[in-house]
């Protein structure tokens, strides 16, 4: 057994071990003895190595305890197409447009593109955009 079938659970399709087609290949005892023993040593390294590093983690670990009353640091990462605590109707905000107070075209190399200054509902002439 290989590392990578000791590290997986499958065997490496590599063509180490392939041969012409009526070709009978005789593995030799030696050969399979020794590469089960190296991945035995293998997988014992590996979960040594595993227990080695849970064990630094689980000291750092510490259990959460929370009190009425505390103060918490939420973080929520924006979920695209998901709404977990619902749709609020108040914090929505519609611009709809109030008059046009100004056009212009801008001239480019082979475009011209319409500017046009729009007057928004709830906003002042200054800020219109």
């Amino acid at each position: 057994m290989a590392p990578f079938e000791a590290l997986y659970g499958k065997r490496c399709r590599s063509p180490a071990h392939w041969y012409e087609t009526g070709e009978n290949l005789i593995a030799v005892p030696d050969f399979v003895e020794s590469t089960t023993e190296a991945v035995k040593l293998i997988q014992e390294r590996m979960k040594m190595a595993q227990s080695r590093q849970k064990s630094y983690a689980d000291r750092r670990r510490r259990p959460l305890e929370f009190q009425v009353g505390d103060y918490l640091f939420l973080k929520v990462a924006p979920m695209k197409g998901v709404m977990r605590f619902g749709k609020k109707e108040y914090l929505t905000y519609e611009e709809q447009p109030v008059q046009i107070l100004d056009r212009k075209d801008k001239t480019l190399r082979n475009k011209v593109s319409p500017l046009v200054k729009v007057l928004w509902r709830n906003h002042k002439v200054k800020e219109a955009t």
